[in-house]
């Protein structure tokens, strides 16, 4: 029994076989595995253990892969099959075209003379059959549609920082960084703040951000380190789907090196009137002069305080 599934996908053909080849990534990326690990590896060869999902049930086997880089293909076969099958083997292609590439996944298989009692609900060739091809059907399109979310995510995806250089006390600075609730009266851009959850090592707040003539709420979860605050914005704004970052405090000889990095990822439906590019230069100019007008806000406000002291 043979079946054929394939996608298109806004990416080059060469992304496409390296996330297809990068199994540990596969239990985060597609959705029927539920477990990936890679046993023995060459240059031109894999053995890798899976344990995926098939009809809501929870099947393991072990796969030989043949890796060939040059033609950007890679051909399994189950060395360990699933139960109900005598062999189960076949083959990903990567086919570049126009604006991107074609991924095509192929199976053939055989299932066991004798199958009752292996399977619940399978009792004969036939039911095994059919058991089998529901599961390749639908694993197939299901993980085909998760490679192409996830390549083309990366597409709309733009990292980025803005640094300023502060000659004052680091303990300062980070206390400023790490105060949120004095963000209202510190920082131009934030017009209030509300702290849902606080401790010593975590914050969750909502922030009220003005944008242009309106206004934006924006959650975000901190976990504060010594010398550095990570966050990520479980809800991020209508044009981005993901926001992470973190800022970072580094001693230089001329003062403390702030930094504020930034990960997004871009929603490709808010930016239809524009190309890729403008929007990752219009999100990334946007969210620098944030940060740059809170790294200028803890300057003059550090100033003030030394100002105040003379």
């Amino acid at each position: 029994m043979r079946t054929d599934h394939s996608t298109a996908v806004e990416c080059t053909a060469e992304a496409a076989f390296g996330l297809a080849l990068d199994v540990t990534r596969w239990p985060q990326v597609l959705p029927p595995c539920l477990d990936a690990k890679v046993l023995d590896e060459t240059d031109d060869r894999q053995t890798i253990a899976l344990i995926a999902k098939a009809n809501d049930r929870v099947f393991s086997w072990q796969s030989s892969r043949q890796i060939d880089r040059a033609g950007l293909r890679i051909s399994f076969v189950q060395a360990k099959p699933s139960p109900l099958v005598a062999f189960m083997k076949g083959t990903w292609s990567f086919a570049p075209r126009d604006r991107g590439c074609t991924i095509t996944l192929t199976h053939e298989f055989k299932v066991k003379d004798e199958v009752a009692g292996l399977v619940e609900g399978v009792s004969t060739p036939e039911e095994a059959t059919a058991f089998m091809l529901k599961s390749v059907e639908d694993n197939s399109t299901r993980e085909l549609a998760a490679l192409k979310a996830e390549l083309e995510r990366d597409l709309w995806r733009h990292e980025f920082s803005e640094s300023m250089v502060i000659d004052h006390a680091q303990g300062a600075i980070y206390q400023l960084l790490r105060d949120a609730t004095a963000w209202p009266w510190l920082l131009p851009h934030c017009n209030a703040l509300k702290m849902l959850y606080e401790d010593p090592h975590y914050q969750e707040f909502q922030m009220t951000v003005q944008v242009g003539d309106k206004e934006e709420v924006i959650r975000s979860v901190r976990v504060l380190h010594p010398d550095r605050i990570e966050y990520f914005q479980p809800e991020p704004p209508p044009p981005l789907k993901e926001h992470q970052g973190h800022w970072t405090l580094r001693q230089t000889d001329g003062g403390v090196e702030v930094t504020s990095w930034h990960s997004v990822v871009l929603a490709p439906d808010f930016w239809r009137d524009g190309t890729r590019d403008e929007a990752k230069h219009k999100v990334e100019a946007a969210i620098n002069r944030n940060s740059l007008g809170t790294m200028e806000a803890i300057l003059n406000k550090l100033e003030e305080c030394t100002h105040a002291r003379a």
